[in-house]
């Protein structure tokens, strides 16, 4: 498992946020992500749905972290190692700049 700061995203990361609907329907990332929730989150299942071959890192973001950790742990449960928790979420993603749109 690896770790990156929130500034340290572009469009072309793959990113994946964990964090509840309704905090995803106040403020997400302006950058392409998928949103899927942690407690419905099924590693295989978004793995073989996403078509991802271990190669590209999947960039996990919450509100400030704990939850992308236990995202990024199940991940690596199912032999998924390219993971990085971004450091701090959504809270230091808006407070580094990072572009956000807020509904």
């Amino acid at each position: 498992m690896k770790f990156i700061k929130p500034k340290d995203l572009s469009d072309t990361s793959f990113i994946l946020d964990v964090r509840e609907k309704h905090e995803h329907e106040e403020e997400s990332l302006a950058y392409n992500h998928v949103f899927e929730p942690l407690q419905t989150l099924k590693p295989e299942i978004f793995i073989r749905e996403h078509q991802l071959k271990g190669d590209e890192t999947i960039n996990i973001i919450c509100s400030s972290g704990g939850r992308a950790s236990e995202a990024a742990q199940m991940f690596e449960k199912c032999g998924y190692d390219n993971v990085a928790v971004v450091i701090g979420g959504m809270i230091e993603a808006d407070y580094e700049g990072v572009p956000i749109v807020r509904n």
